[in-house]
């Protein structure tokens, strides 16, 4: 009897220690309610409100090209390139920047402007022809198609060069890269021409004999097919369609063109875009006033790399409308 009396007073204490547990316990959370003033329905409306904030962070997205970060530096200046005398043409880049025309004798003044800060014709011509090179390079498919496990479609380039004009120049500078990259490349020159007339094309043609591209000056060695690109370095600037059609060369090289149906750049070409028609032109410095798309295919600016005191020597307000790459393309406005 003892011991059962023993017992049940220790499960009575024991029973009674709980309850002074839960008292206390339920004076904890009564005084915690009564600190921050705790009710049912602040605890469901706590809830909801967590839940809605949550949901709004999953809905608040963004695409992978949109800036989430605001800029108080007020609204953004589309039109930073300016010239001292107002244009007649203005074109558009694809992020809407304004890029004017200018004529021949101010892009002449340009050159002459950087020629006088250190930018030799040399180091022009490199420039335009690297660039060049990485648009040839863009049309055709990019770093996927020189792998060398696609070394059996190594792509072929014919590129076709005067030799008294600085055009021709380019792109056999642009040749002489991209041959460089195990590209099949044939440069046409015209026959009977005279490379030592010009310093700086008989020092492009040296550089470009230190590769494996093909040199002709003859029609029927040219590739009939497959031919991915054509760089059209013959239709000078200063040259006139009736001057040269009075040649049996260059009509060959018009009809072989159109024979092969394949894309065609034409590097710094006249304003009327010349008898070789071209699906793009790629031309340095900035756009003459004078082009057009119709004459001579979709524009692209290259970029030579000049600084902005070769701009302001001339009173001309510039800013790189380039970004991360060599040239831009460039839309009539």
């Amino acid at each position: 009897m003892i011991g059962i009396n023993s017992n049940l007073s220790n499960r009575s204490r024991s029973s009674k220690s709980w309850s002074d547990e839960a008292t206390n316990d339920n004076e904890i959370n009564d005084e915690t309610t009564n600190r921050f003033n705790f009710d049912s329905s602040n605890l469901s409306s706590i809830k909801n409100s967590s839940i809605v904030h949550s949901y709004s962070q999953i809905q608040d997205k963004y695409r992978c090209d949109q800036m989430i970060l605001e800029h108080n530096n007020g609204p953004i200046d589309y039109e930073q390139i300016q010239l001292p005398v107002p244009t007649t043409k203005k074109f558009l880049t694809d992020e809407g920047l304004v890029v004017p025309g200018i004529n021949i004798e101010l892009r002449n003044k340009l050159f002459a402007s950087s020629e006088y800060h250190g930018y030799s014709l040399e180091r022009r011509i490199e420039s335009m022809g690297r660039c060049t090179s990485d648009m040839s390079l863009h049309l055709l498919g990019g770093t996927q198609r020189l792998l060398v496990k696609n070394r059996h479609q190594h792509p072929t380039i014919v590129v076709l060069a005067c030799l008294t004009e600085v055009q021709g120049a380019y792109a056999i500078c642009a040749g002489r890269i991209l041959a460089s990259k195990n590209i099949r490349i044939y440069l046409y020159i015209p026959p009977n021409s005279n490379p030592t007339q010009h310093y700086f094309i008989e020092n492009e043609l040296k550089l470009f004999r230190t590769t494996q591209g093909i040199i002709t000056t003859n029609v029927s060695e040219l590739p009939r097919s497959p031919v991915d690109l054509i760089l059209n370095g013959l239709d000078a600037a200063n040259y006139s369609d009736s001057v040269l059609f009075a040649k049996p060369w260059y009509r060959d090289i018009v009809q072989y063109c159109s024979r092969l149906q394949a894309s065609i750049i034409a590097v710094d070409p006249p304003l009327d875009g010349g008898a070789i028609e071209c699906k793009y032109s790629l031309v340095p410095l900035l756009p003459l006033v004078s082009m057009s798309s119709k004459n001579v295919g979709r524009i692209y600016l290259c970029d030579l790399g000049f600084g902005q005191k070769v701009f302001q020597h001339l009173q001309i307000r510039y800013a790189s409308p380039f970004g991360a790459k060599s040239f831009v393309a460039l839309h009539d406005n």
